[in-house]
């Protein structure tokens, strides 16, 4: 064998052992040939006893309890998304399943968290006009709807139905019911959510629901970097049960508890408890990256659309310029996508730079036109979603002509505005004479099986090291 990595794999080393060498290995390349050679020619007894030495001359490395948990929750997460790639949107009842198993019922923890300072009674409430039966979900979406409006001017959160219009989605999960901080449902301004079901007797309904919220709550968590935890229900009209999940996707639960819209019941306390509790208490806080945006000119804010996270992410606001809807993006570098945008600015397909320059805290910004709306087969029906594919294509045949690569394109990078479509997002676009060192990109979303794989085991392999190096 030839490969340093296999050797190792093939003597009677502990795993951990292996590990640290491996790791020392990818860290110091250049120390890859000179331990080959110094393994030629030995038998494997004695090619064992050299690595024990080897080693020893390992320095041990501290790491932090902050890098420590970091590193888990990310292993936690790739877990998660590895589980996920097992099953389609037909079986999300198996990732439900798969939380039950592994999370306990503990209702009085729960409760304690969703203590309400301005709790509000079921009897307050005029429930006559309820419906007492339904007949499917969309009955049941429906009643809870009504209900849930009956509450308006009694709690400061807007609850939206967002079954219908297909926001908030991904591949296996969605959330029927958003608990939103404003008027607009974005991702950096969702409080909770609630997932409804016709029944949750059904096993497999029960578990689906699960599955859904909890999937729902990663991409939350993703999407508000600094969110330490969230609480969300899944619900059918006789029965409700409350979720707990911190940021490593630690979950709690209640357990299912009676509901009902004619007596007091803990289900029903503990639920109006959630929509009229403090946004904090279920683990929200405002973004508060619009202040970055004082001295920008020109520019007044509307709504985060995207909150930056720790790596290449960007921050991104919708807003107005000159009586004009437009979007502000802010990064740490932009000069690559400015670069891009400039070299395409005669394409009709692609947005358009109208101002750039620095917020208050350095980071560079820019703001296009124009601000459309995520493309969404659905809302936009199959000869509309046909068109902006069309345009994309066109953005993609000029931007090619121009020997000018994307790299990333998705749906989450087209957006629709006045019957037209337009490719967004030219960050990590390159030119074809840097294309063969540029990094990949993508999300988990648009990879391959195999690059998943990759990543999940490197980062196991590095949590597992992380105890012999404290």
């Amino acid at each position: 064998m030839s490969n340093i990595y296999e050797i190792i794999d093939s003597l009677n080393l502990g795993e951990a052992e292996t590990h640290k060498i491996q790791i020392n290995l990818i860290n110091n390349p250049e120390k890859e040939e000179r331990l080959l050679f110094a393994l030629t020619n030995k038998n494997n007894d004695a090619k064992t006893r050299f690595l024990e030495s080897f080693l020893e001359t390992i320095p041990v490395l501290k790491r932090s309890l902050e890098e420590i948990t970091e590193v888990k929750k990310k292993v936690r997460l790739l877990e998660n998304e590895l589980y996920k790639t097992k099953f389609t949107v037909t079986v999300t009842h198996e990732v439900g399943k798969n939380v039950l198993n592994t999370a306990s019922p503990t209702l009085n923890e729960i409760f304690s968290f969703l203590k309400s300072e301005t709790p509000i009674s079921l009897d307050s409430l005029d429930t006559t006009s309820l419906p007492q039966y339904c007949k499917n979900e969309d009955e049941v979406q429906k009643k809870f709807i009504k209900f849930f409006n009956s509450l308006k001017g009694r709690i400061k959160c807007n609850i939206i139905d967002t079954s219908t219009s297909n926001w908030l989605k991904d591949p296996i999960g969605k959330i029927d019911i958003s608990i939103i901080d404003g008027s607009q449902v974005l991702w950096a301004h969702l409080i909770s959510g609630i997932e409804i079901k016709q029944s949750l007797k059904n096993t497999t309904l029960y578990h689906e629901a699960i599955g859904q919220l909890v999937d729902r709550f990663q991409t939350v968590f993703r999407m508000q970097r600094g969110r330490r935890f969230i609480i969300g229900a899944v619900c059918c009209d006789n029965l409700i049960e409350f979720i707990y999940a911190n940021s490593e996707l630690k979950l709690k639960r209640s357990g299912l508890l009676e509901l009902s819209f004619t007596k007091q019941t803990t289900g029903m306390q503990m639920l109006l408890n959630m929509l009229s509790s403090n946004q904090h208490q279920l683990g929200y806080s405002p973004p508060k990256d619009h202040e970055a945006l004082v001295g920008t000119s020109g520019f007044t804010y509307e709504n985060v659309l995207r909150q930056a996270d720790n790596g290449r992410g960007s921050l991104v606001f919708s807003g107005f310029i000159n009586s004009k809807k437009a979007v502000l993006k802010a990064s740490m570098d932009l000069n690559n996508e400015l670069k891009m945008l400039e070299i395409l600015k005669d394409c009709e397909y692609i947005p358009q730079v109208i101002n750039k320059g620095l917020l208050s805290d350095g980071r560079m910004f820019i703001v296009t036109t124009p601000a459309g709306v995520h493309l969404e087969a659905k809302k936009h029906g199959v000869k509309g979603t046909l068109k902006a594919l069309r345009d994309v294509m066109k953005a993609l045949k000029f931007s090619h002509e121009h020997h000018i690569y994307h790299r990333d394109v998705s749906y989450l990078n087209i957006v629709y505005k006045n019957q037209r479509g337009y490719l967004i997002d030219w960050g990590v676009a390159s030119n074809t004479s840097d294309l063969v060192n540029a990094p990949l990109t993508g999300t988990y979303l648009f990879s391959s099986l195999p690059v998943c794989l990759s990543t999940y085991y490197l980062c196991n392999n590095i949590c597992n090291f992380i105890p012999f190096q404290i």
